[in-house]
C-alpha cells in the first residue's frame, strides 16, 4: 500500500496471516476439457480448441450449441464437415470469425470460428470422454489425468472454463479452513481463451476485449456487502475475480440509473468501457449502494447472470470494490498486466516489482509463483497490529 515490497519464501505459510481480517471472494470455475481434435478428411489431425463455454450449459447436449472454437489450420470454411477421431462425432463449421492469432510456440494461427458437434452426450460428458485438459501450450506436453486436478482449483465447482483461474491454485484446503468459512465468499467466471491474447495495439484501448460470462449467487454477494458494512477490506484472487466484481459495481450504477435492460438479472451485461459514463453520473457512489441496487427484492438463492467486457487500464480506472489482490506474475502484454498495473497505480512500477521477483528466482505465468497487492494508501488488517 506503501510502495514496499516484501517477498515470502511459502504461499501456504503465509497466506492466511496475511489475509487475517479480509473478507477473500474466490472465482470457482471448473475447467472442462476443451482441447479436442478434429480428422480434416485428408488423414492428419489438428487441435480443436474451444474458446469460449461461459454461455453452454453442460447438462444440454452437444447438439443443441453453437460454439467458439480453435481450429489450428487456416483451410476452415463454413460448411466444413470434420470428424472428432475419438468418437467419430461429426463437427459442422457454422460461422467463421478470423484469423486466431498465436505465437508459433504455441501452435501457431488458426481459424477463429463457430462450431457444431452433432452428439447427443450433454457436453461436459462428450468432453470428459474425448477432449483433455487445456493446459498452457509453453507447456510443451500433453495434458495427463493428473491435470484434471492439478490445473483446478481446490475449491472449483461450476464447469465452464477453458482455463483456469490460476491464482487459487496456491490455495488448500488447509489455507482454506484457516481463512474461515465466514470470511470467504464465491462467484462464477467462465474464463475464455481471450483471456490470453496479446494486446497487439500501440494504444491499449484500441484493443478489442474479450466478453466473458458471470453467475453470481445473490447470498454471496450480500455476504460480501455485509463484510464491507462491518469495515473489513475485500481481498479477492484472481484477475477474474476482480473484473466480476467491478463489473457487477457498474451495473449496479445501471440499475439506480434506470438505463434499459439493466433490471434484467439474468441478462446483464456491461460494455469494454461502459465504465466511463456511468462514472461522469455520479462517482460518489460505493460498492455497497451500488450491489444492494443490483440484488433489491431478490432472494439469495437467485443468481445473477449476465456477461462483461470490462476493461481496466492503467492511469483512467479507479476501483470501487477490491481492496487487495492476489494474482499471478502475468505475461507482459497481457489485458491482465493493463489490470494489475491500474490496480498498483503510479507509485508502484509493475516492472520493476517483476523484475526483482525474477531475479530471486520466482517462476511467472500459470503455474509460476503468486503475489498479494495492496491498493495505494490501503493497508492490510495484518500489517496494523
Amino acid at each position: 500500500s506503501n510502495g514496499q515490497v516484501s517477498y515470502f519464501e511459502h504461499f501456504g505459510n503465509n497466506i492466511s496471516s496475511l489475509l487475517e481480517g479480509c473478507h477473500v471472494v474466490f472465482n470457482n470455475s471448473r475447467v472442462l476439457d476443451a482441447r479436442l481434435a478434429v480428422d480434416l478428411g485428408d488423414g492428419n489431425e489438428v487441435e480443436l480448441m474451444l474458446l469460449d463455454l461461459g454461455n453452454v450449459d453442460p447438462a444440454l447436449p452437444c447438439s443443441d450449441h453453437r460454439i467458439q472454437a480453435m481450429i489450428r489450420s487456416d483451410k476452415v470454411k463454413v460448411g466444413d464437415v470434420y470428424s472428432e477421431p475419438v468418437s467419430g462425432a461429426k463437427v459442422e463449421v457454422m460461422d467463421m470469425r478470423g484469423i486466431w492469432e498465436e505465437e508459433e510456440e504455441s501452435g501457431g494461427n488458426g481459424s477463429d470460428c463457430v462450431v457444431r458437434i452433432h452428439s447427443n452426450d450433454v457436453i461436459s460428458d462428450f468432453l470428459s470422454v474425448n477432449g483433455s485438459v487445456p493446459i498452457p501450450p509453453y507447456l510443451h506436453r500433453e495434458a495427463v489425468e493428473s491435470d484434471k486436478e492439478r490445473y483446478n482449483n481446490v475449491y472449483a465447482k461450476d464447469g465452464g472454463s477453458v482455463a483456469a483461474p490460476t491464482a487459487g491454485l496456491h490455495f488448500t484446503d488447509e489455507s482454506l479452513e484457516e481463512l474461515g468459512e465466514s470470511n470467504i465468499s464465491s462467484l462464477t467466471l467462465h474464463v475464455g481463451a481471450g483471456t490470453f491474447m496479446p494486446v497487439r495495439s500501440e494504444d491499449a484501448r484500441e484493443h478489442a476485449m474479450h466478453a466473458e460470462h458471470f453467475y453470481v449467487n445473490v447470498g454471496e454477494l450480500r455476504s460480501i456487502v455485509k463484510a464491507m458494512e462491518a469495515g473489513k477490506p475485500i481481498a479477492v484472487v484472481g484477475t477474474t475475480s476482480t473484473r466480476t466484481l467491478e463489473s457487477l459495481y457498474w451495473l449496479g450504477v445501471k440499475r439506480l440509473r434506470g438505463i434499459s435492460g439493466s433490471d434484467d438479472t439474468k441478462q446483464l451485461e456491461l460494455g469494454q468501457f461502459e465504465w466511463r459514463g456511468l462514472s461522469v453520473a455520479d462517482p460518489s457512489i460505493t460498492a455497497v449502494t451500488s450491489f444492494k441496487a443490483l440484488i433489491d427484492g431478490m432472494s439469495d438463492d437467485e443468481i445473477l447472470i449476465g456477461q462483461t467486457s470490462l476493461m481496466i487500464t492503467p492511469n483512467s480506472y479507479n476501483f470501487k470494490v477490491i481492496d487487495h489482490l492476489v494474482t499471478n506474475f502475468h505475461a507482459p502484454d497481457s489485458t491482465l498486466m493493463l489490470l494489475v498495473s491500474a490496480f498498483l497505480g503510479k507509485q508502484n512500477d509493475v516492472t520493476t516489482i517483476y523484475e526483482e521477483a525474477q531475479d530471486r528466482g520466482y517462476r511467472f505465468l500459470s503455474f509460476g509463483d503468486a503475489c498479494l497487492f495492496s491498493r495505494p494508501g490501503v493497508q492490510l488488517p495484518s500489517e496494523r497490529k
